[in-house]
């Protein structure tokens, strides 16, 4: 999905520029302007700036849920960048895709003396 046409950038690219940027020991929060430098490119009308801040959400909770960048980093940089939209479109975009809820599942405990073993 292209989500700034004025520099022709993806949410692959964002996802890819998102990799590299948490993965740095002090990483910087992943606003608009912080990824598109990191993709050596410029913001030219800003149009683009409310769906990137809620792509960018979008792709930390993906990773998060893939486990390939820490969930932790993951969700401090969801919360600043949440903050940091408050009161702006870039909130209602992100307001659109909720966080599904992620539950941790034990493994279901296997039934002694089980109907399929021989007595």
């Amino acid at each position: 999905m292209i989500v700034c046409s004025c520099l022709i950038i993806t949410d692959a690219q964002i996802e890819q520029a998102l990799l590299e940027i948490l993965r740095s020991p002090d990483a910087p929060l992943p606003t608009p302007g912080v990824v598109y430098r990191h993709l050596a490119k410029k913001m030219v009308c800003c149009g683009c700036s409310p769906l990137a801040v809620s792509t960018i959400y979008r792709k930390i909770d993906e990773l998060a849920q893939r486990g390939v960048v820490c969930p932790y980093a993951c969700a401090n940089a969801q919360g600043r960048l949440r903050k940091c939209a408050s009161d702006t479109l870039a909130e209602r975009l992100i307001e659109l895709h909720p966080l599904k809820p992620r539950r941790i599942e034990s493994p279901a405990p296997t039934p002694q003396g089980s109907a399929l073993e021989p007595a």
